[in-house]
This record gives structure tokens, C-alpha cells and sequence, in this order.
């Protein structure tokens, strides 16, 4: 066990920061933390309520670091981008805002993470301090000291041989990881794309693009913009929520860092409903064509009139 004074390092060390930012699973495991709707983000005021500090202590904190804080995902939306980002909730009222708001500070559970390594006045984060340097310590305390030459040797040898056999047992189960990470983050939740894939049979498929067709133009299950960097952004409205949800991940531009996109996932309860639309598109009959009317053939004294006429 730490000492008590020992969690402390991590508000002093930034590399020490950076080793255990990634263990947010700590966060629900300290106390329960409380999101917005999508699952993703929380508010300023959320920080401060599961932390049990002032809001004006999160603030502060956000003050002195916001650059460590940005690159784990702290942002403030402003204008068209917080109006973009309320519609799914049914505008920035459900958000806690009130109406004279403009602009609205969200913490990914990274950046959740990060304030409790930095914050000193808080009993939460310091069990979460805690807890990250315990399992530190237990990840790195079974190094052994070899007393001799050749135990040295020998030790150098079997840890080669465990690291031949960890790096094929991670190339084998990167696959099973990644579907495992991306089920921890997103849920049961899928890309469009994902969903066109997961829908194609041997007889049928259906491309990406088309479905992103039909939820926009034909279901009006959501509504398209541009973005500034020229990326079109899929958002869904908020009565299709059940259907389709936003998660940001952040994607590298040359010409624009630190661009954020939303992107749309559909849901258990979506990709169902998709089933059942193109189900039912699959089965409705053609329209039916009147049958072509075919004349009998002429009789022996309908041909002779047509003679004597000339035709």
C-alpha cells in the first residue's frame, strides 16, 4: 500500500501522469461517475459534484493546466458548435444551461481522470491517486535482481522467451482486444458503416452511402452539415435518439489540429429498426402492370375486306 503522502507525486509528475491516464476504469470504481445523456462527456458542474469541490476549484485547476487538459479531451463549445451539440438533447435547457449560456466547458472521462491526478483538495481524488499507484507499483514489483553472471544470463533468457510469447499472444488476440475496447467505450453501439457490412448477404448488400441515404432522406432519421475543416457531419434528431447516438473521437487534419467530430453510431435498437425497414421495402410487391391486350387472330372473311380495302 502507498504511503499517504506518496499519491502526491502525481500532481508533481507529468510523465507519471501520462503512464496512468489511460486507466479510467478507476473513476467508477473510486465513485460513480455521472455523464451527460450521450454517455461521453461531463459538464463543469459534474466535475465539481464528483469530485465534492467548488466549481470555482475545477476551474481553477482547468486555468493552470487547460493545454494537459485539451489533449485529453477538455474542450469549450461556442455558437453553432454548442447549438450542433445541444440539438440531440433537445437544446442547452436539457443540458443545465440556461438560456443566456453561451458557451459550454466538456470534460471527456480522460480529462475527468487528469483533474483528479492534479487536484489536491479533494478526498475522491485522492483515493483515485491511490488506487493509480497502487496498481503501478504492483505492475512493476515483481522485477528480479539477479545475484550473479550467469543468473543474469538465465533471467535474460527467460524474460526474450516470455516476451516471444506475449508479443504472438497479442498479435492473436489484438482483434479480440480492439472489438473489446471498442464494445468498453461505445457499448453495443456501431458505424454506419459496420452496420452495412454486418447487414450484407451473399444475395444483397447494401453500401454505406446508401443507408446514410435513407436515414437522412427517406426515414429522416438525421440531418447532415459541413463543418468547417469540409467534413460533412451526421448528427441525428432528437426523436431518433433511441436509434442513433454521437461519440467524439478526434481526427488528425494537416491543416487542422485538434479537429473534434461526432460520430453517429447506431444503435441495438436502430440496427433493428433498419432491419425491419428493408425487410419490408424487400417484400412490398411491385406495382403491377396492366396485361397487354392481344388481338385474336383475323378471321377468312375479315382478311377478304382487308384485301378489297387495300390494307
Amino acid at each position: 500500500m502507498q504511503h499517504p503522502t506518496n499519491e502526491l507525486v502525481l500532481t508533481e509528475s507529468r510523465s507519471m501522469r501520462d503512464q496512468t491516464i489511460e486507466r479510467t476504469d478507476v473513476l467508477d470504481k473510486v465513485k460513480t461517475l455521472v455523464t451527460l445523456p450521450n454517455g461521453f462527456h461531463v459538464t463543469t458542474e459534474m466535475v465539481a459534484t464528483y469530485f465534492a469541490v467548488p466549481v470555482e476549484t475545477i476551474k481553477s485547476v482547468v486555468e493552470d493546466h487547460r493545454a494537459e487538459l485539451e489533449e485529453r479531451g477538455y474542450r469549450v463549445l461556442k455558437g453553432s458548435e454548442l447549438t450542433e451539440f445541444a440539438s440531440p438533447f433537445g437544446g442547452p435547457a436539457n443540458l443545465g444551461l440556461s438560456p443566456m449560456a453561451r458557451s459550454l466547458a466538456l470534460f471527456t472521462r480522460k480529462a475527468v481522470l487528469n483533474v483528479g491526478q492534479l487536484l489536491t483538495k479533494s478526498v475522491v481524488s485522492k483515493e483515485i491517486r491511490t488506487y493509480l499507484l497502487d496498481v503501478e507499483e504492483q505492475q512493476t514489483s515483481t522485477f528480479q535482481i539477479p545475484s550473479s553472471f550467469a543468473e543474469a544470463l538465465e533471467l535474460a533468457a527467460a524474460q526474450a522467451r516470455e516476451l516471444e510469447q506475449a508479443q504472438a499472444a497479442l498479435a492473436e488476440a489484438t482483434p479480440k482486444i480492439e472489438a473489446h475496447d471498442n464494445l468498453i467505450q461505445y457499448g453495443a453501439n456501431r458505424t454506419v458503416g459496420e452496420v452495412a457490412k454486418e447487414l450484407a448477404t451473399p444475395e444483397r448488400k447494401i453500401r454505406e452511402s446508401e443507408l446514410r441515404r435513407l436515414m437522412v432522406h427517406e426515414w429522416k432519421w438525421a440531418f447532415t452539415k459541413t463543418r468547417e475543416c469540409g467534413s460533412t457531419q451526421y448528427t441525428p434528431y432528437a426523436d431518433r435518439t433511441e436509434y442513433l447516438v454521437l461519440g467524439e473521437e478526434k481526427y488528425p487534419h494537416d491543416t487542422r489540429p485538434n479537429c473534434w467530430h461526432a460520430t453517429m453510431r447506431v444503435t441495438p435498437a436502430g440496427r433493428e429498426a433498419i432491419r425491419r425497414k428493408l425487410a419490408k421495402h424487400n417484400a412490398e410487391p411491385a406495382v403491377p402492370t396492366a396485361p397487354r391486350a392481344i388481338a385474336p387472330p383475323p378471321t377468312e372473311a375479315e382478311i377478304f375486306q382487308m384485301v378489297r380495302r387495300g390494307a
